[in-house]
């Protein structure tokens, strides 16, 4: 079968001379300095295209590089591991960082905006808690989150409790507020000793909405979520609103993007059924649809549901600590074998080895390693009104040692269709796109497959 990272990272380090004490197993190395085994010209145009990915100031320009990136010549293995050490080396060196205890403001110390609150675990490596407080219109306190949270350290979790920077009903939907936890987290690598497996979300009423929300949406960079007394957002029939009293036959279903992507973060969900502030209609109808996933996908969407009655919109009766017992005990499933992708945000372009450089509001993608190099892929999209719909999509499988032989043939099939046959390239690009952009050294990938697939017509991922 295919040989294991580290033996071939071992390799690569005694070829090269080089310390294994940085991720990728090899020390960065200076451009005019190449690895044995590779050329020097080429080295100094990798680590150049390297150096103009992490000078650019906006994705745009991000995006501009990868596509010369895409451009260059297959790389060596012997490439590999000294090209991920220089990536790895300048992501911890490129963005901002966090103060490492007390209250700051993320974005802009004057004008007061992305306030957050951060207590430090004494373990290393540490994991990282991103507790998200309640609230509503004119309200909510990250010092709320960070009080409930906070024991958190005591269990080996690094705790940032942000602030949203409006303060309305669905603020952790709102994708401004996303982007700011998702940016915490990049600069909380830089700031801590952060295990990239021991990623988890948890928080309450609002909170609690963005745990399900933020989590289902960016699947691939969590361990675990705990939703309290929150929700999917769900859609409504006419003015109904998501009241404890309101018919179910006056909710259409959940929005997208969310729990298809759960097949591998367990939720632990608690909610009150007599809970005015926050009704329980949604989360009875997710965990639903989650026993369904259970179904079709044995030992995939694991959660646990503490539906519970006469306990209103409090914290749960015996408090969070069982529950952050709970998410201290839960790994990342970093390279897993199945992966469903319902898209949302078009800036949010992989989830675990998938790639869309250009994903749409609810795609729905599906792949999976059916047999050693053989991944069987679909495809489908929602009708939407006004919306153009693609004959074929696109997709792009992210390549790991890890997962496949990458000197070995890899097949990609939808159904009969064969979509690639062929031994894959290990690519800049692909370092980019995944490494680069994700600073992750637990999961990161090095060649890459891009395939067309039919699109077929929308169907649920519970449906038979």
């Amino acid at each position: 079968m295919r040989a294991t990272r580290s033996a071939t990272l071992l390799a690569l380090a005694l070829l090269a001379g080089l310390a294994a004490d940085v991720p990728g197993g090899a020390r960065a190395l200076a451009a005019d300095n190449p690895p044995a085994g590779v050329e020097a010209a080429q080295w100094k145009e990798w680590t150049a295209v390297v150096d103009a990915w992490f000078a650019a100031e906006d994705d745009a320009a991000k995006l501009a590089v990868e596509t010369d990136a895409a451009k260059l010549a297959a790389l060596p293995e012997a490439a590999v591991a000294p090209l991920a050490a220089r990536i790895f080396d300048l992501a911890g060196k490129t963005g901002p960082k966090l103060k490492k205890t007390g209250k700051a403001y993320f974005y802009d110390e004057k004008s007061k905006k992305g306030l957050y609150m951060v207590g430090a675990a004494a373990k290393r490596p540490c994991g990282l808690l991103i507790a998200m407080h309640g609230g509503g219109e004119g309200q909510g306190d990250a010092g709320g989150a960070f009080g409930t949270w906070g024991g958190a350290t005591g269990n080996g979790f690094t705790v940032i409790a942000p602030e949203v920077m409006t303060k309305v009903s669905s603020a952790w939907n709102e994708e401004a507020e996303e982007r700011m936890v998702l940016e915490l987290i990049e600069a909380a690598k830089r700031t801590f000793p952060v295990d990239t497996n021991r990623i988890c979300l948890a928080g309450h009423s609002m909170g609690g909405d963005g745990s399900w929300m933020i989590g289902g949406r960016n699947a691939d960079v969590f361990a675990a979520a705990a939703p309290l007394a929150g929700s999917v957002m769900p859609y409504m029939k006419g003015e109904a609103k998501n009241r404890r009293d309101t018919k179910l036959s006056d909710y259409l279903g959940l929005m997208e993007g969310v729990l298809p992507n759960l097949m591998h973060v367990p939720y632990w969900i608690a909610h009150s059924a007599d809970d005015r502030n926050e009704a329980i209609h949604p989360d009875d109808i997710a965990t639903g649809h989650l026993k369904e996933l259970q179904a079709l996908h044995p030992g995939r969407y694991e959660f646990n549901y503490d539906r519970i009655d006469g306990n209103g919109h409090a914290l749960p009766p015996k408090g969070v600590g069982p529950i952050v017992d709970w998410l201290s005990k839960k790994a990342r499933v970093a390279y897993p074998d199945e992966v469903v992708w319902e898209t949302w945000w078009p800036w949010k372009r992989d989830m675990y080895w998938l790639h869309c450089r250009d994903p749409k509001d609810a795609w729905r993608f599906h792949a999976k390693v059916v047999a050693p190099n053989h991944v069987e892929v679909s495809g489908t999209t929602k009708l939407v009104q006004g919306r153009t719909e693609p004959k074929e999509l696109e997709l792009t499988l992210l390549l790991s040692p890890k997962m496949f032989d990458l000197t070995k043939p890899l097949k990609v099939t939808n159904g009969a269709a064969v979509l690639f046959d062929g031994v894959p390239q290990r690519s800049l690009w692909a370092l980019l796109v995944s490494a680069a952009r994700r600073n992750d050294p637990e999961r990161w990938f090095e060649a890459a497959a891009t395939v067309r697939i039919a699109r077929s017509m929308w169907r649920d991922a519970w449906e038979r």
